[in-house]
């Protein structure tokens, strides 16, 4: 066998690395020059090698990924209902054109005038993963679905109460009592969630990664205190769970969040319920390309954001992926901007092949080491939200509220200075149309809300 290419050089410690830089840098502070402070105190240093994986547990992180062969995802799309006839059409389209499963938001809609025999035709979902999205409707829903499907279900319901309280102030009494019904219908329908506890209220108003990891762990175990005193139990709970989050701009980061919230998922499970079984109910995971990323200015930029928030949600093991076109922020959803992100995510599996290998990034020095160190400023955030009473208390007292707004302001600050570049808005600008943006009323509430944000709206204020 040929000698190795490599053994006439000698190993170096990351030691020596780090003083031929200090040698080079010629009196500049090497921490000052070359360590990144990154939002959430996340520090990345310049270089990582093996040594870096010494003090972390790799093997605990890697087994919390997911436990498949190959990375496989769920194209999914996000389908707002119309009508019966108009919804059902859009849905078997999507499907047919490369959509694997789909969301249907019924946002607004009383869920009884609607009549789901006409919604579903030709759709069955013993084969089709179709989610509902609804708001405190969801034992109606499931009684409904009894009526028309004799087998069982593939999909889930979309109720998440705590999300929804948060963004708009609205909280019904018996939210708990449904939720807990919603679970014990659909025991025998293990392809079926019933609770969903999403992240995106979060990140859209602009939280960083350690915050959206720490404060969705934090609805999700708020959810399990109140589910288990209405008499379920933890299994019956982890059964039906399923986490949603959005993905952001910051590409390696944002692979790491979703590793880190599987392992800190996993820690909580088995560290502070003492749940032995915790590896048997790994985080389900569906990753939401951001709208607070898109931008009104140079438009068809946000395409391109959307792209690689795409590539680290597949990087980073999401098990579901929905792209909202590039224009749904601004204004009704035509087909050429759905059918771009649709295709977006049917060519990371179909041209790009990044569903062959499962965990990707595994083993990588920095992708590693980054994915521990937000777990530990995660759990360290979700701590201090437990010793304020849990989510519910954290939100009265403002802490939550008050968290996110700085960190978005600072990215406000930094976006109009130029330290932060938005292609397309404060930097390579192009002459393009911009979108008219409306924005929202801001819902009146005895506390303050979380109001779904985008970065770019100060730049765009100002011209």
């Amino acid at each position: 066998m040929a000698a190795s290419l490599f053994e006439d050089f000698q190993p170096h410690s990351k030691e020596v690395w780090k003083n031929q830089a200090i040698k080079d840098l010629k009196g500049k502070d090497f921490d000052q020059t070359l360590i990144w402070q990154a939002e959430g105190d996340l520090h990345i240093e310049p270089y990582y090698n093996h040594e870096d994986l010494s003090s972390i547990p790799v093997d605990l992180i890697q087994s919390a990924q997911k436990n498949t062969a190959m990375a496989t995802w769920h194209n999914r799309e996000k389908i707002f209902f119309s009508s019966e006839k108009a919804t059902n059409q859009h849905i078997l389209e999507a499907i047919e054109w490369g959509a694997d499963s789909v969301i249907i938001d019924f946002e607004g809609k009383d869920i009884t005038t609607i009549d789901f025999k006409k919604l579903l035709h030709q759709i069955k979902l013993s084969e089709i993963y179709v989610f509902f999205k609804v708001q405190n409707q969801s034992v109606q829903l499931l009684e409904t679905l009894a009526s028309l499907i004799p087998y069982q279900m593939k999909g889930g319901v979309e109720d998440d109460y705590l999300a929804t309280w948060m963004s708009a102030g609205e909280l019904s009494k018996d939210s708990t009592i449904q939720l807990a019904q919603s679970i014990r219908k659909v025991q025998n329908h293990p392809h079926f969630k019933a609770l969903l506890v999403s992240g995106e209220v979060f990140h859209n108003a602009g939280a960083n990664s350690v915050q959206e990891i720490a404060f969705t762990l934090a609805n999700a175990l708020e959810y399990i205190d109140q589910l288990t005193e209405a008499g379920l139990s933890l299994e019956e709970i982890l059964n039906k769970i399923e986490f949603s989050i959005a993905v952001g701009t910051d590409y390696f980061t944002e692979i790491a969040k979703i590793r880190a919230m599987r392992y800190l998922w996993q820690k909580v499970l088995s560290e502070g319920y003492s749940f032995d079984k915790a590896n048997e109910f790994p985080a389900i995971i569906t990753a939401h390309t951001s709208t607070y990323f898109d931008a009104a200015l140079t438009p068809n930029t946000n395409m391109l954001r959307a792209t690689t928030e795409a590539m680290s949600a597949i990087i980073g093991g999401a098990d579901a992926l929905v792209l909202h076109a590039y224009n749904s922020t601004f204004e009704n959803e035509e087909s050429f901007g759905k059918r771009i992100a649709r295709n977006i995510s049917t060519i990371l599996k179909e041209e790009s092949y990044l569903d062959k290998v499962n965990d990707p990034s595994a083993g990588s020095y920095y992708i590693e080491h980054l994915t521990f160190e937000l777990a530990q400023k995660a759990l360290a955030l979700l701590q201090e939200v437990a010793s304020l009473g849990g989510s519910i208390a954290a939100f009265e007292q403002g802490f939550i509220q008050n968290t996110i707004a700085q960190n978005h302001n600072n990215r406000q600050e930094a976006t109009t200075s130029g330290k932060r570049v938005m292609v397309g808005v404060n930097k390579f600008r192009f002459d393009e149309k911009p979108f008219v943006y409306e924005a929202k009323e801001a819902q009146t509430s005895t506390i303050p809300l979380l109001r779904a944000q985008r970065l770019s709206e100060i730049v765009e204020a100002q011209l």
